[in-house]
């Protein structure tokens, strides 16, 4: 089945990417921006200020009073929310469709008309706020450390995937004004955005609406981001053991993909689901149900644009042995490569990416994102209407080829968590 999603794309003299998305069934519109910016933009000994902004970003701007664009927006009856990645920072609101006005002036006052409002108190308040968000989520929390550190064993200390999305405590503690003015100036500007309208609108107005707020705000040259693709594949295999404050062993594999949109990084997709969608996954049926030796198992991709991981996570069962549990998950990563997966298999996941991608793509607020996300990292939005056709091209033989390429010891990093008092089984 082919999709048609239909858009319109064009640049604003500052630089500034618009798509438009338009979809009168539902009397609602999505605002959603991206910024080309994330944690991969920092570096050692400044960490954290890409997920820093997406708090800042919410403390008022110029003609905003501080934490009054959720009070705007919610006493419309809409939703907004920001969120930040290794790659990019995005803030997104659905609102009824009489109150696009007024989310596009919110968007538009705080990418230009942000540094005005910033003050040392605020920036001391929102960092107080992330160290917490940090202590609670990844520092105290059960197996939080996990994706830290699998990152730093997988990724060398310059490449930019080393560090947390987060930041490290000991970088928040030194955060200067001067740091933060410097990140804003250097990745908020419209010439490393993307704007997404999507929804019910009158495509005229949207327009002029959009000029009025947006086209005044200055932009600098777009910034020069230029550290390579991750190429460092079969390097050899990381392999670490923690012990922490957990009830069960815990083990995480990953293996190194190439960049998200890569067909390898799509035949990967697949074969996660392979292994771990529904009871009648691999993983779920030899290693929960069958071996009765995980009380839980799963894959999935985690994409990044300079290089993928596929991670496998498996947790023991009480009493079990943890060196038996990766033996297990071992077999059954070794098959994808030795053993051909059967048509039915490959229906079964094909079907089932379908189905999830289709329920995504009923809320115009995931069409908007998904628009922006293609624009982004591909300056391709149609990809919105094609990329089934790349998971409709892949065939058993190809999955096989992506087994037998990156699923491999030297290509790998397996960190295992161990409860404080136990050692290896």
């Amino acid at each position: 089945m082919a999709l048609h999603i239909p858009y319109e794309r064009y640049t604003l003299t500052n630089g500034l990417q618009v798509i438009l998305h338009r979809d009168t069934r539902v009397p609602i519109v999505s605002v959603n921006l991206w910024y080309h910016t994330g944690s991969r933009n920092e570096r050692p000994g400044k960490t954290g200020f890409a997920h820093l902004f997406e708090h800042m970003m919410f403390q008022g701007s110029e003609h905003i009073p501080a934490e009054m664009h959720f009070q705007y927006i919610q006493s419309i009856g809409g939703t907004l929310n920001g969120s930040t990645f290794y790659d990019r920072t995005n803030y997104f609101e659905t609102v009824p469709s009489h109150y696009l006005e007024t989310a596009l002036w919110l968007e538009s006052d705080r990418m230009g008309f942000f540094l005005p409002a910033l003050t040392q108190q605020k920036l001391d308040t929102q960092l107080d706020v992330v160290k917490n968000e940090r202590r609670q989520r990844y520092d105290n929390q059960p197996y939080g450390l996990w994706l830290e550190r699998m990152m730093e064993l997988s990724f060398e200390p310059e490449f930019p995937y080393h560090w947390p999305v987060i930041g490290y405590m000991d970088d928040l503690n030194t955060a200067t004004m001067e740091d933060v003015q410097q990140f804003f100036t250097s990745w908020y500007q419209p010439s490393n955005a993307s704007l997404v309208v999507a929804g019910d609108f009158e495509t005229d107005e949207a327009k002029a609406l959009i000029e009025t707020y947006f086209a005044g705000i200055p932009s600098g040259p777009k910034p020069a981001f230029n550290i390579p693709p991750f190429s460092d594949f079969n390097n050899g295999e990381k392999r670490e053991i923690m012990h922490d404050k957990v009830q069960l062993p815990r083990i995480y594999m990953a293996y190194h993909l190439p960049p998200v949109g890569h067909a390898h990084t799509y035949a990967a997709d697949l074969l996660s689901d392979v292994l771990s969608v529904g009871k009648s996954g691999r993983l779920y049926r030899n290693l929960v149900y069958s071996q009765q030796i995980a009380q839980e198992a799963q894959a999935f991709l985690l994409p990044m644009e300079l290089g993928s991981l596929l991670i496998f996570v498996a947790t023991a069962k009480p009493g079990g042995s943890v060196s038996e549990l990766e033996d297990a998950l071992q077999h059954e990563i070794d098959a994808l490569r030795t053993e051909p997966i059967s048509s039915s298999d490959r229906q079964r996941i094909q079907n089932q990416l379908e189905a999830r991608k289709l329920r995504e793509l009923q809320s115009v607020s995931s069409r908007a994102d998904y628009l922006n996300m293609f624009n982004i990292y591909f300056d391709n939005p149609d990809l919105i209407n094609t990329e089934l056709d790349e998971y409709r091209r892949i065939t058993i033989e190809q999955l096989r080829e992506t087994a037998q390429t990156y699923l491999t010891h030297s290509n790998r990093t397996v960190l295992t968590f161990l409860p404080e008092t136990e050692e290896l089984s």
